[in-house]
């Protein structure tokens, strides 16, 4: 339970380093606003995955089909 202000100050730190690698690196345009909208959609799609693939090791969480949990589940949890 406590390691989770370090978990979240962790997915921070690395959604900011990437956005801000992708706002220097890349010109303003619609390429720009494009590739960082689809990057914060793709981190957040991922860490939603990772997070439902260790809830689900804890004996307190039972899923009904795990597959549909971890990839539907996952995707409204990122959203």
């Amino acid at each position: 339970f406590f390691a989770t202000h370090f978990y979240f100050c962790f997915y921070h730190t690395l959604a900011n380093l990437a956005l801000r690698k992708a706002t220097s690196s890349y010109k303003p345009g619609p390429i720009r606003v494009l590739y960082s909208v689809s990057l914060v959609l793709t981190m957040s799609y991922v860490t939603a995955f990772m997070e439902a693939i260790t809830i689900s090791g804890f004996h307190c969480y039972a899923f009904e089909d795990r597959y549909w949990a971890w990839v539907l589940g996952s995707w409204f949890y990122g959203i």
